[in-house]
């Protein structure tokens, strides 16, 4: 006869059960969080950074590229959970979606993730030889969310131009490290640069109530129709300028762009509701793209 002890019971079987499934669940819940804390960045960063990568670089073979994509959406994730474990009354109030106010991670949680995260990305950029890059894109994190520099809209300014052009040296590093030599290039970040640093307050529109409640002093709170005067001016300065300066442009091409970055300008100016300016921004990040890429060297 066999012992009653040598049979398993109904608790120690679903005790195994939980064992093996809880890891499951794990699997599924934690990419969701990790993409949902960089999800609405995917069209500001991601998006034109992979395209700068691909039309600065003459050659690029997958494997670097997708390397080259992991590192920057690493580096945002750090920006992210950063900035995320900060300020969580305006995304209850703008992005309710988000892992901390959906209840999806706790905020200590996040913070320990945050400081995981720096070390990781340093490594990862020693790794890839662009140690230079991953150390100032991290230093501009730190400076924006830690520091306070968001919270005054020319600092804010300062750090989100700053920050993309780490992004892309870092990607393009990456992808092909022989096109850093290029001084060309080199033009190319500053005038980056100085393009977010003059418009990228388009992002800060649709967040005016959020950044109200925790004390930002973004552009359009401080000075809500200059800074929508100068979204206008600055998007429709730089389009005609870069149009003037890049001769391989077609005709046709040019009247487009002028256009669009007039009309988004405009759009800007005009539909002031929360909803028209997420839309404003979605147009404004399709114009940011092509500043991007328009005056690469050949």
């Amino acid at each position: 006869m066999v012992s009653s002890a040598s049979i398993p019971s109904l608790n120690s079987g679903w005790k195994t059960f939980q064992e093996v499934h809880i890891p499951i669940q794990y699997l599924v819940i934690v990419p969701r969080i990790l993409f949902l804390f960089t999800a609405s960045d995917f069209k500001t960063v991601m998006i034109p950074v992979a395209l700068f990568t691909i039309l600065s670089t003459p050659y690029i073979d997958l494997h670097s590229f997708l390397a080259a994509l992991f590192w920057t959406w690493l580096h945002l994730l750090q920006f992210c959970v950063s900035n995320q474990s900060l300020h969580i009354e305006e995304d209850k109030l703008n992005k309710p979606w988000r892992p901390i106010p959906s209840s999806l991670i706790h905020i200590s949680t996040t913070r320990q993730l945050r400081w995981l995260l720096l070390p990781a990305c340093i490594c990862l950029s020693v790794h890839y030889r662009i140690t230079s890059a991953g150390v100032l894109l991290s230093l501009a994190f730190a400076a924006h969310n830690e520091l306070g520099f968001g919270s005054h809209w020319l600092l804010r300014n300062a750090c989100n131009a700053w920050g993309y052009a780490m992004f892309n040296a870092g990607a393009v590093g990456i992808a092909n490290p022989e096109v850093l030599k290029d001084g060309r290039l080199f033009h190319s970040f500053v005038y980056n640069g100085l393009v977010i640093f003059t418009t990228i307050h388009a992002q800060d529109f649709r967040d005016v109530e959020g950044d109200k409640i925790i004390g930002r002093q973004t552009l359009p709170i401080v000075y809500p129709e200059g800074s929508r005067l100068a979204i206008l001016v600055s998007m429709w300065g730089w389009t005609s300028g870069l149009i003037a300066t890049c001769h391989g442009i077609h005709a046709w091409l040019s009247l487009i762009f002028g256009a669009v970055g007039l009309v988004i300008g405009f759009r800007f100016y005009c539909f002031r509701s929360a909803r028209d300016d997420r839309m404003s921004y979605t147009l404004y990040n399709l114009w940011l793209v092509w500043t991007q890429i328009v005056h690469l060297p050949a």
